[in-house]
């Protein structure tokens, strides 16, 4: 979970209120599902339990939302005026870092506290949810130091300037190898001929990313009140996401936002980008809905005045339910349940009454994880080691690198494409495991118990739990699956079968679908060579996947 250190003086400075003291904070804390770790003099330490909201990770989310809880919601980003300023992108760009945002912020002088502040945000958005600058990485500059329009472009290796916190020039190539920075984060540029450079019209450059800003341009100090801020990325939505957070943040200060118009090629759909961008994310949901997840009646006005206090952009009702717009720093609305879950923050617990249970029940396992349980005992018996994947993942692991035939199930409004689907199938999971293991001894022996989300033909979704197993050494063949999956059903006293089938996951001729007590329940087979080039494996591997229901006896 997300850890932030805070300025008590700063947090309430900026929440407009008084120091309540840890007790009383501690219950205010639970509107941002946070907590206080530690607490030092003037320095808090707080641990936040939602990854799915980034604009908290910082003082000034914290504050805003204990602010917005007492005073109301306010308007963000609004009334911007059209941009006068340009960033134009080097279509060479498309398969180094193709996404930059952008924008000015004027007239608010950060003190050091303030301005340490700023560079915290900045590292916790790119650390944790731009996945160590991959996706996204920002930049802060002085503004007056910075001719428009920039280009953001595709330069040789050989390119130099002056990195931050050095006194000779250097070539991109050297910032990667001879700077600690560089070294750290040159894996995201492996392989690429040509590197992303952020240049303004009069040449001056004003930095690599996502490695180092230059010493010009790119070293802020207290003081300074105004900056130009960049975030650049592979993911569309986290780099402008980060972007508009910052923005916010920004304005929170005091600082006066003026937006860019960021022109991408002609190749881009959206060839034109107004930065920072004005999310405007809409919630329904019906008062009958609010009242069943709340478990008691309340007033549509009193959803709407839970819903402002929130700090929603605005909150309409109707004869039979509530509409709500998030706020532009908020992109983690998917569901109705999702903004119901603002109101019972806002209203808080102690606005609900307890109640007592009015039934006994024991619990127990379901079946299938007792079923589950027994198949791990067996399969470590059988030197198999168990791995634990997450339920969301890439679009591109399934299907580009895995090739897997189906498509898998795509959330509506992911925070990042890194999980923007709900696996179909457990095999990415395995190959990825695979991928960064070449160091341990072979052969390796790995397998999955876990839930996926399959496609049903009248448009619904079911959740199914599979079992799947690799194998993978240099002498690891369809034998070695087949053996497994062999003494799993004797075990089980299950009857086993196989069956021709055609799966491009597989070498041709190698792979079988398995049949279980007559029942097709699965696929084995050999990887194809171009499945484990795709994931960077450099030895033969076998795998097997069925339902775990097969497996009842």
């Amino acid at each position: 979970m997300p850890k932030i250190e805070v300025s008590r003086q700063d947090l309430f400075a900026q929440a407009r209120i008084e120091d309540p003291g840890d007790e009383k904070l501690a219950d205010l804390l639970s509107l941002v599902k946070g907590e206080i770790d530690t607490s030092d003099g003037d320095m808090l330490k707080l641990e936040l339990n939602d990854t799915n909201r980034p604009d908290l990770w910082c003082v000034e989310g914290v504050a805003r939302t204990l602010r917005c809880w007492n005073s109301g919601a306010e308007r963000h980003l609004n009334e911007l005026p059209e941009p006068d300023m340009d960033i134009f992108v080097d279509p060479d760009l498309d398969e180094v870092r193709p996404f930059v945002a952008a924008f000015t912020a004027s007239g608010w002088a950060p003190d050091q506290r303030e301005l340490d502040a700023l560079i915290d945000v900045q590292e916790k958005l790119a650390t944790s949810f731009g996945k160590n600058r991959k996706t996204a990485g920002a930049g802060f500059y002085r503004l007056d130091d910075i001719e428009f329009p920039i280009s953001y472009r595709a330069a040789s290796p050989e390119t130099s300037f002056v990195p931050l916190g050095c006194e000779k020039e250097m070539t991109l190539s050297e910032i990667l190898t001879e700077t600690e920075t560089g070294r750290t984060y040159a894996h995201l540029l492996e392989g690429k001929d040509l590197l992303p450079l952020l240049e303004d019209s009069g040449g001056n450059i004003l930095s690599f990313p996502p490695i180092l800003n230059s010493q010009t341009t790119g070293r802020v100090r207290a003081g300074d009140s105004r900056l130009f801020c960049e975030v650049t990325g592979t993911d569309w939505e986290t780099v402008q996401l980060s972007a508009t957070i910052l923005a916010c943040n920004l304005q929170d200060r005091g600082a006066v936002i003026l937006p860019i118009r960021i022109n991408y090629p002609e190749s881009y759909p959206g060839k034109t980008v107004v930065t920072p961008v004005i999310f405007s994310d809409r919630l329904t949901a019906s008062m009958e809905s609010i009242h069943e997840v709340l478990g008691m009646d309340i007033s549509p006005e009193s959803a709407q005045k839970a819903l402002l206090r929130m700090d929603y952009a605005s909150v309409e009702l109707d004869g039979t339910g509530v509409t709500g717009i998030l706020p532009p720093y908020r992109r983690d609305g998917i569901h109705a349940v999702d903004m119901i879950e603002d109101i019972v923050i806002s209203l808080g617990f102690s606005y609900f009454e307890p109640l007592l249970p009015e039934q006994f029940t024991l619990g127990k396992c379901a079946p299938i994880e007792d079923l589950a349980d027994a198949v791990r005992i067996l399969l470590a018996g059988a030197r198999c080691e168990e791995i634990l994947r997450p339920v969301l993942t890439s679009r591109a692991k399934v299907k580009n690198l895995t090739r897997t035939p189906s498509d898998p199930i795509s959330i509506a409004n992911p925070m990042t494409a890194e999980y923007g689907v709900v696996r179909n199938t457990l095999l990415p999971g395995l190959l990825e495991v695979e991928s960064t293991s070449a160091h341990a001894a072979y052969p390796h022996r790995i397998f999955e118990t876990g839930e996926v989300l399959t496609a049903c033909e009248d448009g619904y979704c079911r959740t199914d739990i599979l079992l799947a197993c690799l194998i993978c050494g240099n002498k690891a063949d369809f034998g070695d699956a087949h053996s497994i999956i062999g003494s799993l059903c004797h075990s089980r006293a299950v009857g086993l079968s196989l069956a021709d089938i055609d799966d491009e996951r597989f070498i041709p001729g190698r792979c079988a679908s398995i049949i279980i007590d007559g029942r097709v329940s699965g696929v084995i087979g050999e990887l194809h060579p171009a499945v484990l080039d795709n994931w960077g494996i450099s030895s033969p591997a076998s795998a097997f996947e069925i339902a775990l229901s097969s497996l009842k006896g």
